[in-house]
C-alpha cells in the first residue's frame, strides 16, 4: 500500500493526491491547529463561578481519555464545582465504566447519569449495521453512532435542571476525521458550523438509495440526532438559552502523552488489557467501525488521527506507522459478541469478507 511520504494517509484515502514527491494534497492543505490560550479559558470558566450555587458547570464524561483529563483539569487545576454527567451507553466497555467510578470517586464530585429509553440505541445500531450490509458504504459507517448524537439535547435538559450555564467537553480537532467530510463533500478544514449544516445534506443523500435507514419509528431519533448532535447543531443553538458549551481542547493544547500520563496516576485510569490503544476503546461499536472503514477503505479513523499528529509534530512517522500496524488490527471476537448483543449473525457480516484478527 503506498502510503504519503510526510503523513501516513494511505492511497484508499478519499480524494486523495500525491504530488511528484509523494506527499498527500491532505498535508498540502493543512493548517497547523491554533488555540483561543488558557488565558480566554480561564476568562469564561470565572464569569461562570457562582459561589452560591452547588455547580459551576458540567463535564461530560464517558471514562475515555480526554474526558477523564477535561474532568481532572476543571476540579484540580482550575478549582472548579463541577458536575460530572455520563450518558450509560449499553455499549460502553466495563472498563470505562471503572474510569468513570475511580474519577468522580478520586476528585469526589457529583455524578449525573442518563440513558435513553426503550432500547432505542440498540434498536438504532442494529438498523444501521442491517441498512449498512444492503449497501456497504464508507460515508454512513458514522450512522452507526446516530443514537449518540441526541446527548446533547439530554445533556441541556440537566444542565437546566440543575442551573448550570455551563457545559465542557473533552472533544478534539485531532478527532475530527477529514476523510469523513470529503465522503460527504465536505471540506477537511470547514468550520464546525458550516460542516454540521452540511453534513445533514450529504448524509441525505448518500442515504436517499438506501432508504432502510429511516424506518419510521427510527425517525425521531434521527431528527434529533442530527438537530442537536454537537453544541453547535441548529437544534442546540436554538435551545440552550444561555447554557454555553465549550470543548477544552480548542483552549489547550492537546498533548497525548500529558493526558494518558496524568489520568493515570492521578485518576487510577486504564484502558483494556487487550486493548492496542488508549483512544475510543470505550464504546465497543468502536470495534464494528474499524471492520466497515478496512473493508470499504483499508484504513480506520486512525490513519487519519495520526496523520494529523505527525503534521503537528507531536509523533514522528515511524511511530505512526508501528501504532497503525498494531492498533488497524480488527478484533474480531469483540464484533462477534457485539453483534449477538443486538441479535445479529456474526456471519452475516463475515461473509463481506475474511478478516485475520
Amino acid at each position: 500500500m503506498i502510503r504519503c511520504s510526510k503523513c501516513v494517509l494511505p492511497e484508499s484515502t478519499p480524494g486523495i493526491l500525491f504530488d511528484e514527491e509523494g506527499v498527500c494534497n491532505y498535508c498540502r492543505s493543512y493548517r497547523k491547529l491554533t488555540y483561543k490560550g488558557e488565558g480566554e479559558l480561564l476568562r469564561i470558566l470565572d464569569s461562570h463561578r457562582r459561589p452560591k450555587s452547588k455547580y459551576d458547570c458540567i463535564v461530560t464524561l464517558s471514562g475515555g481519555r480526554d474526558s477523564s483529563y477535561a474532568l481532572l483539569r476543571l476540579v484540580k487545576d482550575y478549582g472548579m464545582k463541577v458536575l460530572a454527567v455520563n450518558y450509560e451507553n449499553p455499549f460502553t466497555d466495563p472498563q470505562a465504566k471503572k474510569n468513570v467510578e475511580n474519577a468522580v470517586k478520586k476528585l469526589k464530585v457529583d455524578l449525573v447519569r442518563f440513558e435513553l429509553k426503550n432500547r432505542i440505541h440498540e434498536r438504532i445500531f442494529r438498523n444501521g449495521v442491517t441498512a449498512w450490509l444492503r449497501r456497504p458504504s464508507p460515508a454512513l459507517v458514522p450512522m452507526m453512532c446516530v443514537a449518540c448524537k441526541n446527548l446533547w439535547l439530554e445533556i441541556l435538559k440537566i444542565a437546566r435542571r440543575y442551573d448550570v450555564s455551563l457545559v465542557i467537553s473533552g472533544g478534539n480537532r485531532f478527532e475530527q476525521v477529514s476523510f469523513k467530510r470529503v465522503l460527504l463533500n465536505i471540506l477537511a478544514d470547514e468550520g464546525a458550523e458550516k460542516a454540521l449544516i452540511k453534513e445533514i445534506f450529504g448524509i441525505l443523500k448518500q442515504t436517499s438509495g438506501n432508504l432502510a435507514y429511516f424506518k419510521p419509528r427510527f425517525l425521531p431519533c434521527l431528527v434529533k440526532g442530527y438537530l442537536f448532535g454537537h453544541p453547535y447543531a441548529l437544534g442546540s443553538r436554538f435551545l440552550r438559552h444561555g447554557v454555553t458549551g465549550i470543548d477544552l481542547f480548542f483552549y489547550l493544547e492537546w498533548k497525548e502523552r500529558e493526558v494518558v500520563s496524568r489520568i493515570r496516576s492521578e485518576l487510577d485510569w486504564d484502558c483494556p488489557g487487550e486493548s492496542d490503544s488508549t483512544w475510543r476503546f470505550d464504546c465497543k461499536i468502536g470495534h464494528m467501525k474499524d471492520f466497515m472503514y478496512m473493508k470499504t477503505l483499508g484504513m480506520t479513523e486512525r490513519d487519519d488521527f495520526y496523520s494529523k499528529m505527525v503534521r503537528e509534530g507531536q509523533m514522528s512517522r515511524e511511530e505512526a506507522l508501528q501504532r497503525l500496524k498494531v492498533e488497524n488490527r480488527l478484533h474480531l471476537e469483540h464484533i462477534n459478541q457485539l453483534l449477538s448483543e443486538v441479535g445479529i449473525e456474526y456471519a452475516t457480516v463475515s461473509k463481506l469478507g475474511a478478516f485475520s484478527s
